[in-house]
């Protein structure tokens, strides 16, 4: 009834075309403070793209982020709108539970993560898909029985897609050796391109490229690595795959305590703190019953004292 009476669609206050424009939003006096808070910004999804770069007051949201990030769900995450995922909160879009993927079941009735099926993360055998897989029942991928479509077999399906029988597929699936280069190519988190980083992309402004710099370079100090600094980028990116790794024999492993490896190379696996409480105690045992030792020593010769005759 009130559509009828007045319609007031059309009618448009300017509270409405200030907020659409942002009007009297400040710039934030330096880039990379906590913004998890405020609003998404409504430019930086377009085409001419936020000019307040990476002091503007509002969230920059990409539609490629597809996951919430863990580090910032407890307040964590440092990288702010350069973070890969996503800084909110929805509930279709949250990391798998770990128990659950791990021991397939979650004991948490609260538990805000994803319980997905472990069944359907399993893909269908491209191999049996196509005639025959040679990994027969051992296969890591799904064997699924279907009926071939003779009339596709035969050169032509008047059904096309909406045929209830299966039309296979002869393509034959990419060799490991070729997925694995692709693998190793990192991905550009601004314009999503694979074969570089955010820090050396040509699409970014440079202020945001200057930070994402900074950012690495942190990162890779923190590491231990040795990074030196120069103008030329192709020269850092050689030199960035260059770089010096710590020598192995100044490397103590926290798990098992002996120099010569890190701790996720260790020979010894994930109960390695066990030996090495154990070597120290063996260690002490051994100085104790040394007749050497400083204290086996004082012992004895109280002993000597003791069972002494008396002149």
């Amino acid at each position: 009834m009130e559509v009828i009476v007045a319609n007031v669609d059309h009618i448009k206050f300017d509270i409405d075309y200030a907020l659409e424009e942002q009007y009297g939003a400040l710039p934030l006096p330096f880039p990379g403070m906590d913004k998890s808070t405020a609003a998404v910004c409504e430019f930086f999804s377009q085409a001419g793209g936020c000019g307040n770069g990476p002091q503007c007051p509002y969230r920059h949201v990409r539609g490629d982020r597809t996951v919430v990030c863990k580090h910032w769900l407890r307040g964590l995450c440092k990288k702010g709108d350069q973070c890969e995922f996503l800084h909110e909160y929805d509930m279709s879009k949250m990391p798998e539970c770990y128990f659950y993927a791990r021991f397939n079941a979650c004991h948490n009735k609260e538990c805000p993560f994803l319980h997905i099926d472990p069944e359907s993360k399993i893909k269908d055998c491209p191999w049996y898909d196509r005639g025959f897989c040679r990994h027969g029942p051992h296969c890591r991928h799904r064997h699924v029985r279907r009926v071939f479509c003779m009339n596709y077999l035969s050169g032509f399906c008047p059904d096309g897609s909406a045929c209830k029988f299966m039309h296979p597929r002869f393509e034959l699936p990419a060799p490991p050796e070729q997925t694995k280069d692709v693998k190793r190519l990192p991905v550009c988190h601004y314009c999503s391109e694979a074969g570089h980083k955010a820090s050396s992309c040509n699409k970014i402004p440079a202020e945001q490229r200057e930070a994402a710099q900074r950012q690495e370079e942190a990162r890779y100090r923190a590491l231990g690595y040795v990074k030196p600094a120069n103008d030329n980028e192709e020269v850092n990116t050689q030199r960035l795959q260059r770089m010096v790794h710590k020598p192995l024999e100044e490397v103590t492993c926290f798990k098992c305590g002996t120099k010569g490896h890190y701790a996720n190379k260790c020979p010894k696996g994930h109960l390695a703190f066990l030996s090495s409480q154990n070597q120290n105690h063996q260690n002490n045992m051994n100085h104790q019953n040394n007749p050497n030792h400083p204290n086996h020593q004082h012992q004895h010769q109280n002993n000597q004292h003791m069972f002494k005759k008396p002149n």
